[in-house]
């Protein structure tokens, strides 16, 4: 039966007001960006979606003023770009974890440490370089509390358990712990749910194979 004449037009006007709302914001993040000295990430090697990045970038920004965050993961520093601009928007700071060897990359063993450094000079204040496997970490490399939290290593089942685990208990109260390649990897997939199962943490949120999970609130355990 053919919808009424009121409703395709709502479901239409809905859909052109949802795409121009992305479209806004996409526009606005870019600016942001471009504030930043950071109008050139368009042109890092990265395997993740525009879509994807622009939610760090949301969920980095709404973090509290000072926050401190850590990504496992850095690479070329695409996705480090877009969560440094949120952050900057709330006088945050990111610690980023990675050996930038490529160990754990389709493109092979190589030194990527230069061009991840060129890509961040003009916000490298706003960032701590840990070069180091997450394996490696001692107690004082990174802060004891946390607002929030990228997870894009290796998405072996073990380190991603491991990853999450040495992070879980530093990520403060309303803060907020991102996966990448959730739905592609079992081993990230695997870590969400058992996450989830164990009543400490709720589905937040996920666009495309970007999820993310926090502590749900008081009394709702």
């Amino acid at each position: 039966m053919a919808l009424p004449w009121y409703d395709v037009i709502w479901r239409k006007g809905s859909t052109l007001l949802a795409s121009q709302s992305r479209e806004f914001k996409r526009r606005f993040i870019q600016r942001r960006l471009r504030r930043n000295g950071l109008s050139h990430v368009s042109g890092i090697s990265t395997h993740m979606t525009a879509r994807e990045m622009c939610t760090l970038y949301d969920l980095s920004s709404r973090a509290p003023v000072n926050a401190r965050a850590v990504e496992i993961g850095s690479y070329l520093g695409a996705s480090t770009c877009y969560i440094v601009a949120g952050l900057a928007e709330c006088g945050g700071h990111l610690f980023c974890v990675d050996t930038w060897h490529n160990e754990t990359m389709a493109e092979g063993l190589q030194d990527t440490f230069g061009k991840f450094q060129d890509n961040l000079a003009p916000v490298i204040n706003l960032i701590t370089v840990v070069r180091k496997r997450s394996d490696e970490l001692s107690g004082s490399d990174i802060p004891t509390e946390l607002d929030f939290a990228f997870i894009d290593a290796d998405h072996d089942y073990e380190a991603v358990r491991q990853d999450f685990e040495r992070l879980a208990g530093r990520i403060s109260a309303q803060g907020v712990v991102a996966f990448h390649d959730c739905w592609w990897y079992s081993g990230v997939s695997r870590v969400v749910g058992e996450a989830l199962s164990g009543g400490q943490w709720v589905m937040a949120g996920h666009v495309d194979n970007l999820c993310w999970i926090q502590r749900p609130p008081a009394g709702q355990k």
